[in-house]
């Protein structure tokens, strides 16, 4: 991504919009007077970008233009963004968006067609930033670890005047908390030391790694207590064997697969009906084998006239409340005898009163047979019909026959029970032997998934099998060496920027580091130890390791294949810690004024444009340098890859003076 144009459409559709088009592989130089808008570009661009706030000037550059735009070029296509002038102090989420091989300018913008989040949706896709967080929780917490943005991605690409020769900051906005931890998250990812493979990888691990924990807390704890489970299940196959369920062989010393394998044999093999030998085939047990019969089949029955029961209450009182309310509207509509009466003994029309009517009481004739058919209709429902109350009466006698019919059973069984004590003792022996089996069904699967493992232990084995899949991905000692790689080749390429630009001698005989934890430049001092470029002396120095690093940075990311940082810089002012110093000609910012101050401070502004050219000059450099300066064509006119965009002096600014001083004068 490079900037093709930044547009600024009027207030007044009357002018036309106000265009600066930069060249895609130059160094491309604003260069004017203070207070003409050079500083407003670098806000603009970032404005339409979707930064969440703005920083553009007010007064004149917002009070008269109504839209910002900036045109990009990526490979192949171009895309205009453009975003209206906030209201206030609030950006505003009204978006412009355009794509294509070649954009137009529209002449005036009055509609939107995006938002914020669409166009940073489309840029983080053509970015193919990954489209996740960091946190698989993704918790609000933690900001820091939310997915990439190509918001993110600015602070390699606007060197504001407060960052461009600042020793405690090297990448723009990352003074706020926010940005500076989010940056430091992903800087492994944007170096290229990881991949989206291994971000997914290292998300979902973290998520493994917290159910492997969990389900191996709980399996220890089943595990503790197995040796309790074991003994329980001893005694549930010992209290079978007693009922005489079980003949197999088994002792308290077998392992608990030997157990399991008992019980499962148990369960199989459990009888449906209660178990009769021989010394128990007596009548009074056949005849309690009877009763049971008859007695499931009386409770069904007591059961379906219930329900039939409650079948009919229900449709009589649906039919009462509907014949209620049928009795009522016939009562207020009681109207058809009425109307014939009027009709015949009255000349006049009984609804307008006229006399003239021919045909009145035929059509009274008609309304009152329609109203007679309803009246009778209604008159259906004044009296439930018998055959309620005759079903209800009938199904509650049967209800009382069976109710009496299972009393005399249960009053047999009491009996028999009472007169047999083999039966009694049979009788109770069967029911305590059936709530035993039921207990034991339960107590063998709990004891199986014991013995097994069970679902957890599965779990188990097919996470952890995962997770060994996954862990060679993200290899950290690998990462380690990658991002070690990646910042050794920045270290260099930044010393080979340094040896053209104005720094103390001993800058450029020691390769400086960048520091991607603490986001700053490490230089070595002269009893050689590391040290921060916040305790390196002059602004002259903090300048050239800003200008050196952006360069290094670029040309980094070229040479990855496919790296998501856009490939332009812009630098605001970058001659600010030397020009102050020279005493230009009163009231004036011209060639001639620059030209008459030669010395040192000249020339190491002129090693500023003449290193950020001479990167054009290495293989493969598909970057983009943008500079907004006082500096002029007497410094740099005679380098080459400069490309002066346009010259701000004389009256002449990024906002026309027409469309103000029209303005004011009407």
């Amino acid at each position: 991504m490079k900037i093709r144009k930044l547009i600024v459409w009027p207030k007044d559709s009357a002018f036309p919009p106000r265009e600066v088009v930069f060249e895609l592989n130059k160094v491309n130089v604003i260069t004017g007077a203070s207070r003409t808008g050079k500083s407003a570009i670098i806000p603009i661009i970032d404005y339409c970008l979707g930064s969440s706030s703005c920083s553009i000037p007010i007064d004149t550059i917002r009070d008269y233009a109504s839209w910002y735009g900036v045109v990009v070029q990526l490979d192949q296509d171009q895309i205009l963004i453009a975003r209206k002038v906030p209201a206030g102090s609030d950006p505003s989420d009204e978006f412009y968006y355009q794509k294509g091989t070649t954009v137009t300018i529209p002449p005036v913008l009055a509609d939107r067609n995006a938002s914020i989040e669409d166009v940073k949706h489309s840029l983080n896709e053509m970015a193919l930033l990954p489209y996740f967080s960091l946190d698989p929780d993704e918790a609000s917490q933690n900001n820091f670890k939310a997915r990439l943005s190509i918001r993110d991605l600015m602070g390699f690409v606007f060197q504001t005047q407060d960052i461009v020769a600042n020793q405690n900051i090297l990448f723009y906005k990352t003074h706020a908390h926010e940005h500076r931890e989010k940056l430091r998250t992903w800087f492994p990812f944007i170096l290229g030391a990881e991949n989206v493979d291994v971000l997914k990888a290292r998300q979902r691990l973290q998520v493994l790694e917290r159910k492997l924990n969990r389900l191996r807390r709980e399996f220890e704890k089943e595990r503790a207590i197995s040796e309790e489970w074991k003994s329980n299940i001893f005694g549930h196959l010992m209290t079978a064997v007693d009922y005489g369920l079980l003949e197999a062989e088994f002792s308290q010393s077998d392992d608990p697969a030997r157990l399991l394998e008992v019980g499962k044999e148990l369960v199989e093999k459990s009888p449906d009906k209660p178990r009769v030998g021989e010394a128990q085939i007596q009548a009074s047990n056949e005849e309690l084998i009877k009763l049971d019969a008859q007695d499931d089949d009386l409770a069904s029955q007591i059961a379906r006239i219930k329900k039939r029961l409650e079948e009919v209450k229900r449709l009589k009182s649906g039919f009462t409340d509907y014949g209620s309310v049928a009795r009522k509207k016939a009562d207020r509509l009681h109207l058809s005898k009425w109307l014939t009466d009027v009709a015949e003994h009255t000349e006049s029309c009984p609804v307008c009163g006229e006399a003239s009517h021919s045909n009145a009481l035929s059509e009274i004739n008609k309304i009152s047979s329609v109203l007679k058919e309803y009246e009778d209709e209604a008159s259906k429902f004044q009296v439930i019909p018998t055959t309620f109350d005759r079903e209800e009466l009938r199904l509650k006698q049967d209800l009382e026959d069976v109710i009496e019919k299972r009393g005399a059973l249960q009053e047999r069984y009491d009996r028999i029970v009472q007169k047999d004590e083999q039966a009694r003792n049979g009788f109770y022996r069967n029911k305590e032997m059936y709530i035993f089996l039921g207990h034991f069904r339960s107590s063998l699967e709990r004891f199986e998934k014991l013995v097994e493992g069970g679902d957890l232990e599965n779990q188990i084995q097919l996470l952890q099998q995962e997770y060994d899949q996954l862990k060679p991905l993200v290899n950290e000692g690998a990462i380690s060496r990658r991002i070690a790689s990646a910042t050794d080749k920045i270290d260099e390429l930044m010393l080979s920027y340094l040896q053209h630009l104005d720094v103390e001698e001993k800058y450029r005989q020691s390769r400086p580091k960048i520091d991607i934890k603490e986001l700053t430049i490490k230089v070595r001092g002269n009893e050689g130890d590391w040290h921060f470029l916040a305790e390196v002396g002059s602004a002259s120095n903090w300048v050239s390791f800003h200008i050196a690093a952006m360069c290094a940075f670029q040309e980094f990311f070229a040479s990855l294949p496919g790296s998501s940082v856009p490939s332009f810089v812009i630098f605001d002012q970058p001659s600010q810690v030397y020009f102050p110093k020279i005493p230009l000609v009163e009231g004036s910012e011209k060639e001639e004024d620059f030209k008459s101050y030669k010395d040192e401070d000249f020339y190491a502004v002129k090693k500023i444009f003449k290193t950020l050219s001479e990167s054009y000059s290495k293989p493969g450099s598909s970057w983009q340098f943008i500079v907004l300066d006082h500096a002029d064509k007497a410094i740099y006119g005679d380098i080459i890859n400069i490309h002066e965009v346009d010259e701000w002096r004389e009256g002449k600014k990024l906002i026309p003076p027409e469309w103000y001083t029209d303005l004011e004068s009407a």
